[in-house]
């Protein structure tokens, strides 16, 4: 494919001579995807399939804002958390919804999308990381190990982490992920820092209440001068920010007008996510900077010769889009940028150029050599983009892409994009010296992988390219080391297995107890310790086992969502991948599996679509995008289970009556629930509800009480309204629950409830912040999270009456343990109180023989069993 390289020098294109201020941006494009690495069991029939980290940061925001709340209101959240960890502090053991206890149940080998790492020069055993939904984390054992240093930070997206080079006890932390265009992704709440190693953080309270409110949302990159470690600079969204006194205050010195205002709201120009690289020379005084603005738009590189008080723009190419930046440490005049598509050349996200300058920047010359194979294709997926399979390009150059610096070769540089490659010439040709897509299967060694999608590359602080070639990288599947960072790479541009050389470089995950995994679903087997869930461009995965926390096994790839495992037998499972239809179906515990969507026509479901098995009959399956499809016979056939419901929307959520597989509740995108009491039927007939629920809100779970299908409850995950709702006519009307006075939910989305299986009072709750739990089916509610982060929990599921799982958005699956069920045999409602209720239970089966409401056992339900619930009344002991 023919090379973008009709362009001159970008120093012969500065825009100005000196800007003062403010930046500019012009231009734009789309979003566009990826592949992620698969799974890495036993061996791998299934395709490579494409993660999508835009469509991820859109599903995200609609989830959760509105036009009512546009903003994702973080420091209400960070005020919340704080609240509520006082709060089960104060509680002690006690907790809600009878939990005991809780245990993290991993994965800790597994990962997650990691964008800061960071050595310690004088004990470079001591190393800090950052998940981007799970907090900071602190191995002393050089990554061999990891521990959270904070959970109360892992509700925080952590993209920048910097060390003040004259006191490496001294840490700062830049919060939210400012890659994505708007709101996309969990903004931040400023800067924090932290004079004991990361034993503990403050806040700094200039960047939490800063001027403008939106100054600090989004910071990617921090810098402390090695000249004056009291001065900071902090890239961010709303541009390049200076502190002269360790973080105090902070003044800015480039600005993005699309944030900067006047009046301080958006404005037209700028661009929409600003700075989002920021590097120092470390042999100069004043500082000399570079600052690299824009992605989808054009913006361009600024360069700072005074510390940042005055600045000069290079503006070229046109298609320029987000930049990463490098800078030699054996000769800091060379400097490197490694420049992306804006959409306005061949492809966004496509590689426009490595750019190098000998000069300290003040001129840049185009390197890559256009012959050479593998030159357009450094943040492309390599497989898809030279022909290897016929599918489409995937770049996402915008999303991942890093550049780092021999620290010993200023010729010896290496570029992150999907894979890894390096260059010993300056730039100009490039090897392959990670592939994961032809190099993960069982063909080829483990040692030759790092998992796709490069964020940070960092070099061991002793490295001298001889006996020390030690080199970190961090990336969607978290950390990976090389020891041999220069090995041979593979000259090859369709380097599948049959094809050799591969690349000599050996890679070693470093994901031990670095648990930041961020699922969207999970599942557990009801008759064995099966656990298993579906996460953000890292697939899905299992266990076998509890406290087998590092022992997760990915078994398949893509974006993971909803898992289902057959309840009476371990060994059949689903999975499935973003977007719909996409389910897969194993039979072998995950060892192989097989699309399992064979007669579904439409394609118009929500990012992650839901899909629920009949616990009572695990060959039925409900799914469905804007019209329910269902199966009756494990996936083989599927069948249009009705029509589009009018104004329903997208089905967002499911769920199946565990008494009468024909009763099934939808929920819907936009606010409405349906209901079916005939699902079984050739052309079952729904009944479309909005009374008394949330119009044009994000429907995120539906729960069936488990001993009356009329009861159901229905959860909101949008900002700005009630949570929590239930019906108790069968979906006729419908209520709020979200509690009064101190028992009250805070507004903060609800991604999922369940009801106790043997006790329908009480439920529990999945939040933007933990679990909580109600004793009195939703009259009150308290937080149940002791010993667990105040981080997104997007699922639960009960294994057994006294155990449920809690899948988290960035820090795992935790295992809590449940006291006893508070029932006894008259409370045949199964709510810990023997009542009313109890007694209309057996009047709606008088007259039957035998069964539950048969209480004294003689044969028939009478007045007799009356009596016996009477003699019975109130709590249950």
């Amino acid at each position: 494919m023919e090379r973008n390289r009709h362009h001159p020098p970008l120093g012969a294109f500065l825009i100005g001579s000196v800007c003062l201020t403010i930046a500019g941006c012009q231009g734009g494009g789309a979003a566009p995807a990826s592949l992620p690495a698969p799974g890495t069991w036993l061996e791998f029939d299934r395709a490579r399939q494409p993660d999508q980290p835009g469509a991820a940061a859109e599903f995200f925001r609609a989830q959760r804002l509105s036009a009512a709340v546009p903003d994702y209101p973080m420091e209400r959240m960070l005020e919340e958390a704080r609240r509520l960890r006082a709060v089960s502090a104060l509680e002690g053991a006690a907790s809600p919804g009878d939990i005991q206890s809780w245990q993290e149940l991993g994965p800790g080998n597994v990962g997650g999308r990691t964008r800061a790492l960071l050595i310690d020069p004088v004990q470079p055993q001591v190393m800090y990381s950052a998940g981007v939904n799970g907090g900071i984390f602190k191995s002393t054992d050089a990554g061999a190990s990891w521990a959270p240093l904070d959970d109360f930070l892992s509700n925080l997206s952590v993209s920048a982490l910097t060390m003040d080079p004259a006191d490496p006890s001294v840490l700062y932390a830049g919060t939210g992920e400012g890659v994505f265009p708007g709101q996309g992704s969990p903004r931040g709440v400023g800067i924090f820092k932290s004079t004991d190693a990361g034993a503990t953080w403050t806040l700094l309270p200039a960047t939490a209440n800063a001027v403008p409110a939106n100054a600090f949302h989004y910071v990617n990159k921090i810098v402390v001068s090695v000249n004056d470690p009291s001065r900071v600079y902090a890239a961010t969204r709303t541009g390049v920010w200076r502190s002269l006194d360790a973080g105090a205050t902070w003044s800015v010195v480039l600005a993005n007008p699309r944030y900067l205002s006047p009046v301080r709201v958006p404005v037209t120009g700028g661009c929409d996510v600003g700075c989002l690289d920021l590097v120092a020379r470390t042999d100069t005084d004043p500082d000399v900077l570079l600052a690299a603005f824009g992605s989808f738009e054009r913006d361009g590189l600024y360069r700072s010769t005074d510390g940042g008080d005055t600045w000069v723009r290079f503006t070229t190419p046109i298609n320029q889009g987000r930049m990463a930046l490098a800078i030699a440490p054996s000769n800091n005049d060379v400097m490197y940028i490694s420049m992306a598509d804006n959409g306005l050349g061949a492809a966004v996200g496509k590689l426009v150029d490595v750019f190098r300058s000998a000069d300290g920047g003040l001129t840049w010359t185009p390197r890559t050599d256009p012959a050479h194979p593998f030159s357009p294709w450094l943040l492309s997926n390599l497989t898809l983009a030279t022909g290897c399979i016929n599918a489409p390009v995937y770049s996402q150059g915008w999303h991942d892409n890093a550049i780092a610096v021999d620290p010993v070769d200023p010729d010896r540089v290496w570029v992150g994009g999907i894979d890894l490659f390096r260059s010993d010439d300056g730039g100009r040709t490039f090897g392959l010296a990670s592939y994961w897509f032809g190099q993960q299967t069982v063909l080829v060694p483990q040692s030759n992988y790092a998992h796709a999608d490069q964020h940070a590359i960092v070099f061991h602080p002793g490295y001298d390219g001889l006996t020390n070639q030690t080199m970190y990288v961090g990336n969607d599947g978290g950390l990976f080391r090389t020891d041999n960072a220069g090995a041979a790479t593979s000259q090859e541009d369709c380097p599948l297995p049959a094809i050799q050389p591969l690349p000599g470089v050996a890679w070693t995950a470093l994901n031990n107890g670095y648990g930041v995994t961020q699922f969207y679903h999970g599942d557990s087997a009801k008759t064995s310790t099966v656990f298993a869930g579906g996460a953000q461009d890292n697939g899905t995965s299992l266990v076998t086992a509890t406290g087998a926390i590092n022992s997760w096994a990915p078994v398949f790839g893509g974006d993971g969502g909803y898992v289902a495992i057959d309840p009476n037998n371990d060994q059949t499972m689903y999975v499935e991948i973003q977007f719909f239809p996409e389910i897969r179906k194993s039979t072998n515990g995950g060892l192989t599996f097989a699309l399992a969507v064979n007669g579904i026509t439409d394609t118009d479901g929500v990012f992650i679509t839901p899909f629920a098995m009949d616990q009572s009959n695990p060959n039925v399956l409900w799914t469905g995008g804007t019209r329910p499809w269902r199966t009756v016979d494990g996936a083989a056939n599927w069948t249009l289970a009705g029509p589009a419901i009018a104004g329903a929307g997208r089905i967002s959520a499911i769920a199946i009556s565990p008494t009468d597989s024909n009763v099934v509740y939808l929920g819907f995108n936009n606010g409405r629930v349906a209901r079916t009491t005939n699902a079984l039927a050739p052309t079952p007939s729904w009944t479309v509800s909005s009374t008394g629920l949330r119009p044009g809100a994000w429907v995120s779970s539906v729960a069936v009480d488990p001993f009356n299908p009329a009861i159901a409850y229905a959860t909101y995950s949008t900002f700005g309204g009630r949570h929590v709702y239930k019906t108790t006519d069968g979906g006729a009307t419908w209520a709020p629950i979200d509690g009064a006075g101190a028992g009250a939910l805070p507004d903060l989305p609800v991604h999922w409830i369940e009801v106790r299986p043997c006790n329908a009072s009480q439920l529990y709750l999945g939040t933007e912040l933990g679990v909580f739990a109600s004793d009195d089916g939703g009259a009150s509610w308290a937080p149940a999270n002791p010993n667990v982060p105040t981080t997104v929990v997007e699922s639960l599921d009960f294994p057994s009456d006294s155990q449920l799982v809690a899948f988290t958005h960035g820090r795992g699956a935790f295992l809590a343990a449940l006291g006893g069920c508070g029932v006894c045999p008259s409370d045949l409602s199964h709510d810990g109180l023997v009542d009313g209720g109890d007694i209309s239970f057996i009047l709606n089966a008088f007259g039957s023989t035998g069964g539950p409401a048969d209480l004294n056992a003689d044969g028939v339900v009478n007045g007799g069993d009356i009596s016996f619930v009477l003699n019975s009344f109130g709590p249950c002991p």
